[in-house]
């Protein structure tokens, strides 16, 4: 079969690779339907003899109209984010439209390189393993498809020259060779090249680490934890529904139970505002406890003192499904912690953050276990935070408009809650924040405000802070907003309280009796002190929108998550997140283990020629001796192995079959030089030419050449089909003229 036959095919094949791969990116379903199915219709539409075909006209007018809708979209939509995405879209499209048209080898490489680019913007946008596994097929399909083109240019390039060179008659079409052994070797030479692409990739992948590319850095498309809270932003959230982890909740019996409310994971603790950065942010160089798990088995204790774990604890237990992250998410407030593996933490013990700082990234972990108590004494909580929980302390907001609006709002709502505390009654002050944090809490809850992930229409103003804007102007946003307007309007009146970002878990499966955290479930939310070591946890974004949400967000592909759950968390663990350090841990590793292999093996060839040596009593001199046999040999079996090569490209060359002796094929191993001869000339000898009447042909080109040869042919043909016996004598002598010959060829070049 010709592999030509299969070419159109395979650049429609590569076409949907590139459609698949770009829907799979930007989660458009619809997409791979609309345009896949379009691209796999363009073959049965235009292929074979009935074919039909775009008009030239008509493509460019399609052309012309997608680019006009692209134009407009990114008008009606102008976000930055976006505009990569477009682009997208209308590389497709133009794609599609070019499979309808009849094409050149010219426009087959426009197809190939819209399709290339489709994937280009779609690795901007995502590091999905599915999304990986379709890049790995397309750059096979690219290398296959690059070889077909080169064949398919060269073959219309001989088509045209041919029907230039012909004045009139019938012109026979040109075919390329068929049969079953070209198509053999040409799959083998584009496995071979997709193989050495490969490798080289990969090679590239080892030497140049990730560390400067952001991981889903791409504004307008994820969600997903940040140590930081950026008010700046006010583009469309596109909520990606990959899986980040699950949580398996254990009551203190020992049984799996659901939380009543939605189960919040801490991953960052915000103390600041900066009015200028218009961020939230930590402290920065706190004295963090450093704390190492064991691989007995035992959980390890956050506190110094004796905590009281026993009263009221419960057990999380986190399973990574995708990105290991370095944070450690736990639920208030954790007491103790159990690593699948021997890791380093660093303990925050004023916020109880964690965050692993094990050197070794190669090797992440895949679960953790904590020990949690929802509702902890003073007891507990003095044994982790011990001098990290300061004083009460009168504390401010930064911004004068939020101070503003609070007051007028607890004028309305509360007013008894600006009274002043009198006599210092910390107990009256403690339940004074709460009510405060609570009739605030109430208040962003309310119809006046309004949840949303598309803040479009929030146009920031350069002399108004976001927060004064949103509680007073737009009132409408996602959870950062509310949380940074809940935590601001407590601290501007003196409330103790901070922002906290991390996940928020709200999907339970029950018949895995797990949680399932996504990407979409990275929540902020604020906690207000209401005690020396307590802090309360308080959400303005109520509990039937995060619901609501997670209703919206679900998928019939959700349930098949399991089935790649694991090479998705390698994939991101090993491969998304390869960076300097992790690049300097396997280099490190593979170092020694080369290391250590090179010594094993001398330590064992060591070992058995002393073994050798005592057992022939050959003494000192023996591994002297060792050496030289060993030499002899290795020597010798490298010559097997040339006279085996040699005897099988002959067999095959000649088409001796395998009864014919080794001696006899090798007798006419001088014709391989003939050969040699002939191409030196310039008339290299077909195949399907017998020698002698291709020397017939050579002759009046280089008649000295055709003396030389003419004898030594004649040797060949009693060898090989006389059957005729060479002696050692005569085998020199035809060696010396093969030499003649060779050197005669080299001076009568046909281009000399």
């Amino acid at each position: 079969m010709n592999p030509l036959h299969l070419y159109r095919r395979h650049l429609r094949l590569l076409v949907l690779l590139a459609i698949a791969a770009y829907a799979v990116a930007m989660n458009t379903f619809g997409l791979l339907v609309v345009f896949g199915t379009a691209a796999i219709v363009s073959g049965y539409v235009t292929d074979g003899p009935r074919g039909k075909t775009l008009p030239r006209w008509a493509g460019n007018l399609l052309a012309v109209a997608g680019l006009g809708w692209t134009i407009i979209d990114g008008i009606d939509n102008p976000d930055v984010g976006r505009t990569m995405q477009l682009i997208g879209q209308l590389v497709i499209w133009l794609a599609v439209i070019k499979l309808y048209e009849d094409r050149t080898p010219k426009d087959d490489r426009q197809v190939a390189v819209l399709a290339v680019i489709a994937v280009i913007v779609g690795c901007l946008y995502s590091f999905q393993l599915l999304f990986g596994l379709i890049i790995l097929v397309f750059a096979g399909q690219a290398v296959l498809f690059l070889m077909l083109h080169r064949l398919h240019t060269g073959l219309a390039r001989v088509q045209v020259e041919r029907e230039k060179t012909q004045s009139s008659g019938f012109i026979p079409v040109l075919e390329a060779t068929v049969g079953r052994s070209p198509l053999v070797q040409f799959r083998i030479l584009a496995i071979g090249s997709a193989a050495v692409a490969m490798f080289v990739a990969t090679g590239v992948f080892m030497i140049f680490p990730r560390d400067a590319i952001g991981i889903g850095s791409v504004r307008g498309m994820q969600t997903g934890f940040s140590p930081e809270v950026d008010l700046n932003e006010n583009d469309r959230i596109v909520e990606s529904t990959r899986e980040v982890f699950t949580v398996t909740w254990i009551d203190p019996a020992g049984a799996i139970q659901e939380w009543p409310q939605p189960l919040r994971l801490r991953g960052a603790v915000l103390n600041n505002y900066d009015p200028v950065l218009r961020k939230w942010f930590s402290d920065k160089n706190r004295n963090r406890r450093t704390i190492t798990t064991r691989t007995n088995g035992q959980y390890v204790p956050l506190g110094s003192g004796a905590a009281e774990f026993e009263r009221g604890t419960w057990t999380q237990v986190v399973t990574m499904r995708s990105l290991a992250s370095d944070t450690v998410f736990a639920a208030w407030a954790p007491v103790a912690i159990l690593c699948d593996q021997p890791r380093s933490f660093t303990l925050d013990p004023a916020t109880l953050v964690m965050q692993d700082t094990s050197p070794d990234r190669l090797s992440r972990y895949w679960t953790y276990r904590l020990l949690v108590q929802p509702f902890p004494s003073n007891v507990t909580l003095e044994s982790i935070t011990g001098d990290a929980s300061p004083p009460p302390v009168q504390v401010g907001f930064p911004v004068p408009g939020v101070r503003k609006e609070t007051i007028r709002v607890l004028k309305k709502l509360a007013p008894e809650l600006l009274e002043p505390i009198v006599g210092g009654d910390e107990e009256l002050r403690w339940r004074r924040n709460r009510e405060i944090a609570e009739v605030l809490s109430a208040y962003l809850q309310g119809e006046d405000f309004k949840y949303t992930l598309d803040l479009r229409d929030f146009v920031q103003s350069r002399s108004v802070d976001p927060l004064v804007q949103f509680l007073t102007d737009y009132r409408f946003g996602h959870c950062e907003y509310f949380a940074s307007a809940l935590a601001g309007m407590c601290r501007s009146i003196g409330v103790e309280a901070r922002v906290v970002t991390g996940f928020v878990a709200v999907e339970f499966d029950s018949s895995l009796e797990h949680y399932v955290v996504r990407e979409s479930n990275a929540h902020a939310w604020v906690e207000v002190r209401t005690g020396d070591w307590q802090w309360r946890t308080f959400d303005p974004t109520s509990s039937e929108t995060l619901m609501m949400l997670q209703e919206e967000k679900s998928s019939w592909a959700d349930d098949w998550r399991w089935m790649y759950d694991r090479a998705d968390f390698l994939w991101n663990s090993r491969f998304v997140t390869f960076d300097g350090s992790i690049q300097a841990t396997l280099a490190e590793r593979v170092s020694t283990q080369i290391t250590m292999v090179v010594k094993e093996t001398f330590s064992w060839l060591g070992e058995k020629a002393s073994r050798v040596n005592r057992f022939f009593k050959l003494g000192p001199a023996g591994y002297i001796w060792l050496g030289i046999v060993s030499f002899i040999v290795c020597t010798a079996i490298g010559v097997v192995i040339v006279r085996v090569r040699r005897r099988r490209i002959l067999q095959k060359l000649l088409g001796m079959d395998s009864k014919s002796s080794g001696a006899q094929i090798l007798a006419v191993g001088f014709y391989i030089d003939i050969l040699k001869a002939f191409d030196r000339i310039g008339f290299p000898k077909p195949i399907s030419v017998p020698p002698m009447s291709h020397l017939a042909g050579v002759r009046s080109e280089v008649p000295h050449f055709a003396d030389v040869a003419e004898p030594l042919l004649r040797v060949f043909y009693d060898i090989r089909f006389g059957g005729k016996i060479i002696g050692a004598d005569e085998r020199k002598r035809i060696d010396i003229e093969v030499k003649n010959l060779l050197a005669v060829a080299s001076s009568s070049r046909k281009d000399a």
